[in-house]
């Protein structure tokens, strides 16, 4: 995968519909040279047209969402669900996709503690099938944090690390951790940090929330409600901080904003005024 240039690996997050909405997010990544992904859950025919078009024509570094609702790992089998995922999987790498994204579950598992060593076999089982997918196709897969803590995604990574499953990488969702975990961004970051020197590779999804629920707000709309200030999640940083931590942190790695379509350009520029606002603060303070 090619060299992410800092801020320049910000881009959108969009999905396989409406192409009247999408078109003009293509057009905005390709003047100014950023990523994009594309969520594989409507199959609209005029929209996989248009993509299929625009990559031939003008190739953005590119990446897909897998259909999470059909395919998550969880609920993966030899007979219905692969040749669901060979299909997706054929269609990203005919876009000039590098990589997909994927979830673990499309529901929350068991936190039962008695059930823990089971889960982590049942679920070591199906990325082994994943992985075996991944690899015929040459087509690396991140998994995505979702609906639990921390502690689950470490001991998921860890089975993965240890059995070598080489195609499988790492997503981390800001919005998602700040709702569904109990950690801080910090030590978030400080995980990913762990497993980037385990040789995994990263890709982030950037939208946020109250707390309560996945709201998946732009940060233009967190600014006008207030909540862009530091939080439990964040502190001791705002949202802007913590974007823009991300981003020096994990330079090579795409980050995605994951916000409704008619807000995502004004969102992103927002975003990454920001990130330099805040870079110029820095160099200003340590002259």
């Amino acid at each position: 995968m090619k060299r992410e240039i800092p801020s320049r690996s910000i881009g959108h997050k969009i999905v396989d519909r409406r192409r009247e909405e999408i078109e003009p997010l293509f057009v905005s990544c390709q003047q100014q040279s950023r990523p994009i992904e594309v969520g594989l859950y409507f199959n609209d025919p005029s929209c996989h047209e248009f993509i299929e078009t625009w990559q031939a024509e003008h190739p953005l570094r590119l990446n897909t969402h897998l259909d999470h609702r059909k395919l998550s790992v969880f609920s993966l089998d030899e007979h219905e669900k692969v040749p669901l995922l060979q299909r997706q999987i054929e269609l990203s790498q005919r876009w000039g996709a590098d990589y997909g994204i994927n979830h673990l579950s499309a529901f929350s598992l068991s936190r039962r503690e008695a059930y823990q060593s089971a889960l982590m076999d049942k679920l070591t089982e199906q990325l082994h099938l994943l992985n075996g997918v991944c690899r015929k196709h040459d087509f690396p897969i991140y998994l995505e944090n979702t609906y639990h803590d921390l502690n689950f995604y470490q001991r998921i990574f860890k089975s993965i690390i240890e059995n070598q499953f080489d195609y499988l990488h790492c997503c981390f969702d800001f919005g998602h951790a700040k709702v569904w975990s109990n950690q801080s961004l910090s030590e978030w970051l400080d995980f990913l940090e762990v497993v980037r020197i385990a040789g995994k590779k990263l890709h982030f999804h950037l939208h946020t929330n109250r707390g309560l629920s996945d709201e998946h707000l732009s940060f233009i709309e967190a600014e006008w409600l207030d909540i862009i200030k530091a939080d439990s999640f964040t502190f001791p940083l705002n949202s802007f901080e913590a974007i823009e931590r991300i981003d020096s942190r994990f330079a090579d790695s795409r980050k995605l904003m994951e916000v409704p379509t008619h807000e995502a350009v004004e969102n992103l520029h927002k975003v990454v005024e920001e990130i330099k606002r805040i870079r110029q603060s820095k160099q200003l303070r340590s002259a």
